[in-house]
C-alpha cells in the first residue's frame, strides 16, 4: 500500500492591517447653554469726568422696574464678581471653544488568515490521469491512499478559497469636550 501525505498550506501575510479612516462629519453644535441675553443702551453714553467709566441715564422713576422681560444691568467683560446694589449675576458666552475629535484609530493583529487548496496528483507527466484528488485547507493536512504499484507523474494545485482573517480594531472613541469662551457678566438690580 503506498500513502501521499500533503501539509497544509500555510497564509503568508505580508503586511498587517492598515485601519481605514474615514472623516467623520463634524460634531453638531449644540450648545447646552440655552439663556440668550440681548443688551440695551437707553440713549446716547458719555464718558464720566475724571476715569474711563461710561455714565448712562438712571431710570426716569427710581424704584420703577424697565419693562416686562428687561433689567437695569452692568456689563463686564469677563466672569465677575457683581457688588451691591447689582447682585444678580448672570454670565453670557460670546463663543465656545470646540475640542471635540475621536481618538486615533488602530488594528489588532491579524487572526484568522486561511486558505484552502484543491491538490491532486496524476500517474502521467501532463496531469490528465488523476490518482488522488483532495481539499486540503490551512488548518488540516492530507493523507491518503495512491492504489498500489502506480507511480506519482505530476502535481497540482488550485486554491479554492482564501479567508484574509480580520484585525480587532481599536479607538474612534470621542475624547474632547465643547466648553464656553468669551464670557460676560450682566450684574443687575434685583
Amino acid at each position: 500500500m503506498q500513502s501521499l501525505s500533503i501539509d497544509a498550506p500555510a497564509v503568508l501575510v505580508t503586511a498587517a492591517c492598515t485601519p481605514r479612516v474615514d472623516e467623520p462629519p463634524p460634531p453638531p453644535r449644540l450648545d447646552p447653554w440655552q439663556t440668550r441675553a440681548l443688551a440695551c443702551l437707553p440713549g446716547a453714553y458719555t464718558e464720566c469726568p475724571g476715569d474711563r467709566s461710561t455714565c448712562m441715564p438712571s431710570p426716569e422713576q427710581p424704584g420703577v422696574s424697565p419693562p416686562g422681560g428687561f433689567l437695569t444691568c452692568i456689563f463686564h467683560e469677563g466672569d465677575v464678581t457683581c457688588t451691591d446694589p447689582y447682585l444678580d449675576r448672570h454670565v453670557f458666552y460670546g463663543s465656545a471653544d470646540d475640542t471635540r475629535s475621536c481618538s486615533e484609530c488602530a488594528c489588532g493583529e491579524l487572526e484568522g488568515a486561511s486558505c484552502t487548496i484543491m491538490a491532486s496528483v496524476y500517474s502521467d507527466s501532463a496531469c490528465a490521469q488523476t490518482l488522488v484528488s483532495a481539499v486540503v485547507s490551512s488548518t488540516t493536512p492530507f493523507c491518503g491512499v495512491t492504489p498500489p504499484g502506480v507511480g506519482l507523474g505530476s502535481k497540482s494545485a488550485e486554491v479554492v478559497a482564501v479567508d484574509p482573517g480580520a484585525c480587532t480594531p481599536s479607538g474612534g472613541e470621542p475624547v474632547g469636550e465643547l466648553l464656553p469662551a468669551a464670557p460676560s457678566t450682566f450684574c443687575c438690580q434685583v
